[in-house]
């Protein structure tokens, strides 16, 4: 069995998939195995992946089970040591998996991340998944000049889903059961795509776990929906930035946001900075009920889903002990 396994998500990514593939095979730290899981592509990805990386394992979905979905079967499936989920927008620097697998050295470390650039420049995309006193998760630095600023700041509140590495055994302790079915869940399938990964950060942190930033695991990444800089405080970017978003990343953004907090959040913590998080979901409310109504459309997904969450709220409290 090999160490590190590595599932590669693909949804009509044929253009891109050969480049993020090449970084992995290139890698220097050869204790890994390739997985190509494909989410019902039409382009025809699978063929393309086929013909020029015969040796790859492929797993062929017959219908889009979405980021968690297609993670979560990976990870049911799968008994490596140490789980990597990776974008097919991602490309690997040949040292990423030799630099990132020392952090698991401490047995409290669940999950990994390195340092995220954009393609083809020093700026930074992203050095972990932060979150505030408003319950707003970003990437830490994304925009900034990569100075070095963070490079001595490992800890951080969890990885994101673009290129992380994960201990199995940390997976298994805070899995949340999917519904009424006798299947369990790491990723939340009811958010399908967004937030997924901060909300499995969130539990894992719930578990005692620790989250590390390894800066010299650098990952090079085309993000196309990343946070606008300042956020509300620079209202007329951030208006700009939600208007370059599809209609489904802005739903999926705004429900799933407000599932992770509904899911994991409690006690003083949470009285302690209900203010704060008051203001900012009333803000958001307001400008979306002007600026961007079509958004409104999720709100029947949320009320159809809502039961759902509570139960895994309930389940959350009861079972993954908080430390």
């Amino acid at each position: 069995m090999t160490k590190v396994s590595i599932n590669l998500l693909g949804w009509n990514h044929k253009e891109i998939v050969g480049k993020a593939i090449e970084s992995v095979l290139a890698q220097t730290y050869r204790d890994f195995e390739l997985i190509y899981t494909d989410n019902a592509s039409r382009d025809g990805s699978v063929a393309y992946v086929k013909e020029n990386f015969p040796k790859i394992r492929i797993v062929e979905n017959k219908e889009n089970l979405g980021y968690a979905g297609g993670h979560n079967q990976f990870f049911r499936q799968t008994q490596s040591e140490f789980l990597m989920v990776m974008n097919p927008d991602a490309c690997l620097e040949k040292n990423f998996l030799a630099e990132a697998i020392q952090a698991f050295s401490n047995p409290d470390v669940a999950s990994v991340t390195g340092k995220m650039l954009k393609p083809d420049s020093n700026i930074l995309d992203g050095t972990g998944i932060i979150l505030s006193r408003t319950r707003r998760a970003k990437e830490r630095g994304q925009h900034e000049v990569d100075r070095g600023q963070f490079d001595d700041k490992a800890d951080i509140f969890g990885v994101s889903g673009t290129a992380a590495i994960y201990r199995k055994s940390a997976l298994e302790k805070v899995r949340v059961p999917r519904d009424e079915e006798n299947i369990f869940e790491y990723f939340d399938e009811d958010f399908f795509a967004y937030f997924e990964d901060m909300d499995l950060a969130w539990r894992l942190n719930l578990g005692g776990f620790k989250a590390r930033f390894v800066p010299k695991a650098i990952v090079y990444h085309a993000r196309k929906a990343g946070s606008s800089p300042g956020g509300f405080m620079k209202f007329f970017s951030f208006f700009s930035h939600r208007k370059t978003l599809d209609q489904k990343i802005r739903k999926w953004s705004f429900k799933n946001h407000l599932f992770a907090i509904i899911k994991n959040d409690s006690g003083l913590n949470l009285w302690a900075d209900l203010p704060f998080i008051l203001v900012r979901e009333i803000a958001m409310f307001f400008f979306i009920l002007i600026f961007e109504t079509s958004t409104l459309s999720v709100v029947p997904e949320i009320i159809i889903q809502l039961p759902i969450i509570l139960k895994k709220r309930s389940y959350i409290l009861n079972n993954i002990k908080v430390k």
